[in-house]
């Protein structure tokens, strides 16, 4: 009867150490992820730049057209960063913005803009595009270094 207890106490454990360590490789660690019903790309800064200034302030992403998620649920997304060691890093909720020296992957481009805080500079930066509020992981953008 001993042994059982204990070999329980052990699983029981080994299973919570398990579910409570984060790996944060990604915003929301869920089996499904967000879905924004278009494609969509880092604008500002562009994927793989390096030396983005701490002071950004924002980070700008183009969507394909307005018939989505992103158009339709205004301010329901976010950006979210995740640095070289693990940090999150969130942004704040997306408003429309005009970037006509932007780049223009799409016939229709429309930009959004997320707010975020000053970063750490020699750090490297994993945008994704989240829904705080929903339980689905983060749409991977690309990636930035400071």
């Amino acid at each position: 009867m001993r042994k059982m207890v204990w070999s329980l106490a052990v699983l029981i454990a080994a299973v919570w150490a398990t579910g409570c360590s984060s790996s944060a490789t990604s915003p929301g660690q869920y089996q499904y992820p967000c879905v924004s019903g278009t494609n969509q790309t880092l604008a500002n800064p562009l994927a793989m730049q390096a030396g983005v200034p701490t002071t950004i302030g924002q980070i700008t992403i183009v969507a394909f057209g307005s018939s989505n998620a992103l158009y339709s649920s205004y301010g329901q997304w976010i950006v979210s960063l995740v640095d070289n060691t693990g940090m999150p890093w969130t942004g704040a909720p997306l408003r429309l913005v005009s970037d006509p020296s932007g780049p223009h992957p799409y016939p229709s481009d429309f930009y959004y803009a997320s707010s975020i805080p000053m970063l750490n500079p020699g750090h490297v930066y994993r945008a994704y595009l989240s829904q705080p509020n929903a339980a689905c992981t983060g749409i991977p953008l690309g990636q930035f270094s400071t």
